[in-house]
């Protein structure tokens, strides 16, 4: 019988690139799938976005690609070209052969990575004052993100820092994309001058988090 093997895990990709998602036939006998006994369904949600029936190619998603030459040897993967965030979400790949059908699911993450900034990027505060500093992420997806702010107490220790800590909820931006900030109150002593300070950014796009640092100077009264 006809089966079809897909990714176990999901298919991960950043916005604006390309992205295959894999579907392979098994289970015909002989070298060759005969591809006018072939039909492969592929469907994003309810959504169609492609439509391959006995040679006749339907691509509802534009650029998408499901090549012949791939299809006579049972691949049935999906290219698709410059993904988006509408690109994201759980894939059916659903292949009939003859009367024989099977079907595999896939889930696609489409990310977007931040990009990160520090306001005011030179701190100085006056002793016995209070002032914030702000970490920005912004036009990033999903929206699941997590800030930490750290003091470096030497090379190799740090502290994190829960006091005086705040971060907002994300705003939504006009493509889809989300924005955040997360503020840091400081009220230092003189003994905090020339201290280093971290803000970290977690987000699924990044491989490492994103590390922005800056330096405390405290002035004298």
């Amino acid at each position: 019988p006809i089966k079809v093997k897909v990714s176990d895990s999901p298919v991960k990709v950043l916005r604006d690139q390309d992205v295959f998602i894999p579907c392979t036939i098994t289970g015909y006998s002989s070298a060759e799938l005969d591809l006018g006994r072939l039909s492969v369904h592929w469907i994003l949600g309810s959504d169609p976005v492609y439509i391959y029936e006995r040679r006749s190619h339907i691509p509802i998603r534009t650029g998408s690609k499901l090549p012949d030459n791939s299809l006579i040897r049972g691949n049935a993967g999906l290219y698709i070209p410059q993904a988006q965030i509408r690109d994201g979400g759980e894939y059916t790949c659903t292949v009939t052969f003859d009367t024989e059908m099977s079907e595999g699911h896939s889930t696609v993450e489409v990310s977007v990575k931040p990009s990160a900034s520090l306001v005011p990027p030179d701190v100085i505060i006056e002793e016995g004052t209070e002032r914030g500093v702000t970490c920005r992420a912004s036009n990033y997806y999903p929206e699941k993100i997590k800030f930490q702010w750290i003091k470096h107490l030497s090379v190799t220790q740090h502290d994190a820092l829960c006091q005086g800590v705040s971060t907002n909820e994300p705003l939504e931006n006009g493509d889809g994309t989300f924005t955040v900030t997360s503020q840091l109150l400081l009220k230092p002593s003189m003994g905090d001058d020339g201290g280093k300070y971290s803000c970290v950014i977690s987000h699924r796009s990044l491989g490492d988090s994103l590390v922005l640092d800056f330096i405390l100077s405290v002035k004298g009264k």
